[in-house]
């Protein structure tokens, strides 16, 4: 008789166990419920939408907010993620390098210019993306080699672009030593005081 009570109370202990684990709390309701107001809304023009306002916000200001950059950066990569077949990610990559590049991130700024590229070869922007990748490794990174092969590129591949004409400009102005520099810019100054 008394294993017969051990064991019913033993399983009344477990059922209530059971029960207590399965249930949850409604503390815990409320804090999935809080989790699940703050999803993010993925859809396609849920995303789009996001972009917008945030655009809205990150343009309207004359100087430039790092965490409003940063978040902008983000929102155009996921919405390349999920919709890179959209042709407006070419738009949404090359703005996120644009705004890498003026955050002071120039190797983040040409790892979204070459990705652009890579994924949109055929779109206008294309030519613009060498180029400024060139551009990053001139002027920011002073690597003239990577600067000449990116400028090279752009002309091989778009040789009538505007790109492709400012590249050769940069080519010819990069082959030149310094005092060369200064002495075409003395003749070029002369010239213009004689008039």
């Amino acid at each position: 008789m008394q294993v017969n009570n051990f064991v019913f109370v033993l399983g009344i202990i477990f059922s209530i166990n059971l029960l207590s684990c399965s249930n949850p709390s409604s503390s815990d309701q409320k804090s999935n419920t809080n989790q699940d107001s703050v999803k993010i809304d993925r859809s396609k023009s849920g995303l789009l939408k996001q972009i917008k306002l945030m655009e809205d916000s990150l343009f309207s200001s004359t100087t430039l907010d790092k965490n409003k950059g940063n978040r902008a950066i983000a929102m155009y990569q996921e919405f390349h993620k999920y919709y890179w077949q959209d042709t407006i990610c070419v738009d949404f990559l090359f703005k996120a390098a644009e705004i890498s590049d003026n955050m002071g991130y120039p190797q983040k700024a040409i790892e979204l210019y070459q990705e652009c590229f890579d994924y949109y070869p055929y779109s206008s922007l294309a030519p613009y993306c060498l180029f400024r990748v060139g551009n990053i490794f001139q002027f920011t990174i002073h690597d003239y080699l990577n600067a000449k092969i990116a400028y090279n590129d752009c002309i091989k591949f778009f040789p009538n672009s505007d790109a492709a004409k400012d590249a050769k400009e940069l080519l010819k102005i990069e082959s030149k030593s310094d005092n060369e520099l200064i002495k075409e810019f003395e003749k070029i100054n002369a010239s213009k005081s004689k008039n």
